[in-house]
C-alpha cells in the first residue's frame, strides 16, 4: 500500500541545487511526487511510494544534502496518496 508524506527541510536549501539533488536521488526510488522551494529557507518535498522504499528515499536526502546546503529542521506529516505519475522539480512559491 502506498503512501505519501510532505517533509518541509527548513534552513539554507535555496541557491544549492538541493531540488536538482532530490530529483537525481528520487530517480533512483520508486517514488512520485514533487520538490520546490517555497519562501526563502524551506524546500518541499511531497513523495510517494511503498513505505519501506519513501522511508529510504527520506534518509538518503537527509544523508546526502547537496555541499552548501544546510538542514536546520524537518518536518514530515503523512497525507493522503495521490498517484502522480512521475517526480517532478516544480516552480517555486514565495
Amino acid at each position: 500500500m502506498r503512501e505519501r508524506r510532505n517533509l518541509k527541510i527548513h534552513g539554507t536549501v535555496q541557491g544549492v541545487f538541493f531540488r536538482e539533488t532530490v530529483r537525481r536521488i528520487a530517480s533512483r526510488y520508486d517514488v512520485t511526487g514533487y520538490v520546490r522551494n517555497v519562501g526563502f529557507d524551506v524546500l518541499e518535498v511531497e513523495a510517494e511510494g511503498e513505505p519501506g522504499v519513501l522511508n529510504a528515499f527520506i534518509e538518503d536526502i537527509l544523508a546526502h544534502p547537496p555541499r552548501g546546503a544546510r538542514i536546520e529542521d524537518v518536518r514530515s506529516t503523512a497525507i493522503s496518496p495521490r498517484g502522480d505519475a512521475r517526480f517532478l522539480v516544480t516552480p517555486s512559491v514565495r
